[in-house]
């Protein structure tokens, strides 16, 4: 409804008939708003309008909504007031107390990866067992490799050999 209405006769009268009654506004008003694109416009725009007003509250209705639901509450005990608090201490320490103890007993059944040795002193090593001549180990291969490479009668030659008493030096 962007056009403003002109003052003429036709469109007055049609408007005050269409104010009656705006689905029969008369067969002079139906004439006027074939040829008066404004006046149509002005038809359908009140035919669009809400018919029902908007409800009205009494004065201070929602400053005073507040406290009238909280009245219709139960009432909290004071005692439960201050429990509340010491609940939530005692679940603290609860919780505290049970992730100390898994902490402290996952440490205590700990086994470390490896152990750290320290290779024996030159003077406490016999000159018998620094001959590896009778070992199966080659010298390019590392120990371990050597080990996992060795047949079954290897083995059990290597294991008799490390279980035989020193010998005496010469």
């Amino acid at each position: 409804m962007t056009q403003t209405f002109s003052r003429s006769e036709p469109c007055s009268t049609t408007m005050d008939a269409v104010l009656l009654n705006p689905l029969e506004p008369g067969a002079a008003a139906e004439a006027h708003m074939q040829i008066c694109r404004a006046c149509s416009e002005a038809r359908v725009a009140y035919l669009a309008q809400e018919e029902v007003p908007e409800a009205l509250a009494p004065a201070g209705y929602f400053d005073r909504l507040p406290d009238r639901v909280l009245r219709k509450l139960p009432a909290r005990s004071r005692l439960q007031h201050r429990l509340q608090p010491l609940a939530w201490a005692a679940a603290a320490a609860v919780l505290m107390a049970v992730g100390a103890g898994a902490f402290w007993a996952g440490r205590a059944n700990r086994t470390p990866y490896v152990e750290a040795t320290l290779p024996p002193h030159p003077a406490e090593v016999p000159e018998s067992s620094t001959s590896l001549s009778d070992t199966p180990f080659r010298d390019q291969d590392e120990d371990a490799a050597q080990l996992q490479a060795l047949t079954p009668e290897e083995m059990k030659a290597l294991l008799k050999h490390l279980d035989a008493p020193p010998s005496s030096p010469r």
